[in-house]
């Protein structure tokens, strides 16, 4: 999956068909919200002259138009933003919150059965669904002509150097909202527990040999103290396990479906002994009880929980706050695993994620079951004016953030918010996170207590190893059904089988060659010559 925490650590790149019965209505007439809406316009647009600005409210009177927005978020309660937003624009977003893996089953059921929201947004969006949804079925409906009469944010964002390119999917349409941001080079790493290295008397391990030995020493010598045998070594993010970063340490860092770059060219890995040596040593780990028994199976809440009983000692993470708060103003107990070397690699690698920035083409879209979908571009477009999206991740200006006198905006220290301003203003109750928001790429919030740039520092350690990243690109239009078929199939059976292999249910060694010949079978070769098509053309 997509980064989740990108949205946080930069300002950061990891989801009951019941509940979609009827979801286009919104609660209320579907025709009459409509016909109000459309004859209830508060401002008018010339094509021939490019979008005008938006004119608050959108629509008359307030509610007169609603939309049911899909989006997987770890938080189900209401944000902020949502009512502040109707305010502001007059329209009412119905919101479907659902935990990322819910989600995903959900949006499916969804979709196979029509029922799906006007609106669906968030990281259980993939390429794949462009693909198969827009460009193929046509169930998500092509945006540009709506943003050029309606959206000039949106149109803005547009015209950042490669930002129209990477959106624009291959029948030349854009079905998506835009989402621009800087971003860290890398999205998810290990984080170690460098405080019970310091408490144990260990260094930073550098090799997989020595971080084998740390992990034996955090499973038994009670590095947190409280005299039970209950540390665990080694886990990660069920959202964002991407284990397959670590096949790096054995000199082929890969993305989850198998891809990596190798002297700047696309290239498969995880069919090549550099994986197969990785999954062996990943299973010694877990035989020897040094990883969580519950990797493969457990949820968000479930590893968020055992990370807040200081149970980890080293976990892939987007930053380690995700699983254990800490002062933000200082260094948290976890840095970054450096890039361990191995005995069949002396210069180990580790896949980048950005080269500074990103563009996530696939997090918004909006469906054919919308009515006047115009009005849900122009809700995302004033979303996207400054202080929107400003507070959608800093809180309410007047008291989380201040307007300067130099035309800047300064956040409110912590320690002049009252606990109710703390708590109800908290970053995750102010937006659903997975929703995408703009700043200009060199904005910043001025801070008197900057808060520690945990993926800055991080980025720092592995910056020496890194490669890639992987070029944003999309198939071409011929090849998109194929592409989506094979492409899911070969990512989910690569996944499969890790979990498999590591866990002991299945051995490596036996079964690499019949692995191999599968992922042909299902088309790896064909799926090769796409991806590197896709890049080149």
């Amino acid at each position: 999956m997509k980064f989740k925490k990108v949205v946080a650590g930069i300002i950061s790149i990891s989801f009951v068909l019941t509940a979609f019965a009827g979801c286009s209505k919104s609660g209320v007439d579907e025709k009459s919200s409509a016909d109000s809406s459309a004859e209830n316009l508060n401002s008018s647009s010339d094509a021939s002259s490019g979008p005008k600005e938006n004119t608050n409210p959108i629509v008359s009177p307030e509610g007169s138009y609603s939309f049911t927005l899909f989006v997987d978020d770890s938080n189900t309660s209401d944000e902020w933003m949502f009512p502040y937003l109707e305010k502001q624009t007059g329209i009412k977003v119905n919101v479907q919150r659902y935990p990322y893996e819910v989600a995903k089953e959900k949006l499916q059921l969804a979709l196979n059965s029509g029922t799906y929201a006007d609106c669906i947004g968030g990281w259980c969006l993939t390429q794949n669904d462009i693909l198969t949804y827009g460009v193929d079925q046509k169930v998500y409906i092509p945006l540009e002509d709506y943003f050029k009469e309606y959206c000039p944010q949106i149109m803005e964002i547009l015209e950042i150097p490669g930002v129209k390119q990477a959106m624009t999917a291959p029948d030349g349409h854009i079905y998506s909202i835009p989402y621009v941001l800087n971003a860290p080079l890398v999205d998810f790493e290990p984080f170690i527990n460098e405080a019970w290295l310091k408490k144990l008397g260990l260094s930073l391990p550098k090799t997989t040999e020595e971080f084998e030995e740390v992990l034996k020493a955090f499973k038994t010598k009670d590095p947190n103290g409280n005299g039970k045998a209950d540390e665990i070594p080694f886990s990660a993010d069920p959202n964002n396990k991407h284990l397959g970063y670590m096949a790096g340490y054995f000199g082929m860092s890969l993305a989850d479906d198998g891809f990596t770059m190798v002297d700047g060219k696309l290239t498969f890995g995880a069919n090549t002994d550099n994986y197969k040596e990785f999954i062996k040593w990943m299973a010694n780990l877990y035989s020897q009880g040094l990883i969580d028994p519950e990797l493969f199976t457990q949820d968000l809440s479930q590893w968020k929980a055992k990370g807040a009983k200081d149970l980890y000692g080293c976990s892939i993470a987007y930053g380690s706050g995700d699983f254990k708060e800490y002062d933000n103003s200082k260094a948290p107990d976890f840095v970054a695993l450096p890039v361990l070397s191995s005995p069949s690699c002396s210069k180990p690698v580790f896949l980048a994620n950005t080269q500074g920035s990103t563009v996530f083409n696939t997090q918004v879209v909006i469906t054919d079951n919308a009515k006047n979908p115009e009005l849900i571009c122009r809700w995302w477009d004033n979303f996207f004016k400054l202080e929107n999206s400003l507070q959608s991740q800093w809180g309410p200006i007047g008291i989380k953030i201040n307007k300067t006198s130099d035309g800047g905006y300064k956040a409110v220290p912590e320690s002049e918010l009252s606990a109710e301003d703390k708590e109800k203003y908290s970053w995750s109750n102010m937006w659903a996170q997975s929703l995408p928001h703009f700043f200009p790429l060199d904005f910043k919030v001025q801070q008197d207590n900057p808060t520690y740039d945990e993926k800055g520092a991080a980025d720092k350690v592995l910056q020496s190893s890194l490669v890639g990243p992987i070029p944003i690109a999309w198939v071409k239009a011929e090849d998109a059904t194929t592409y989506a078929d094979i492409s899911t199939a070969i990512k989910d059976y690569i996944q499969q089988k890790q979990a498999q292999w590591i866990t002991g249910q299945a051995n490596v060694e036996e079964e690499w060659s019949n692995y191999c010949a599968q992922l042909d079978k299902l088309g790896l070769q064909d799926l090769i010559k796409i991806r590197q098509n896709s890049i080149t053309q």
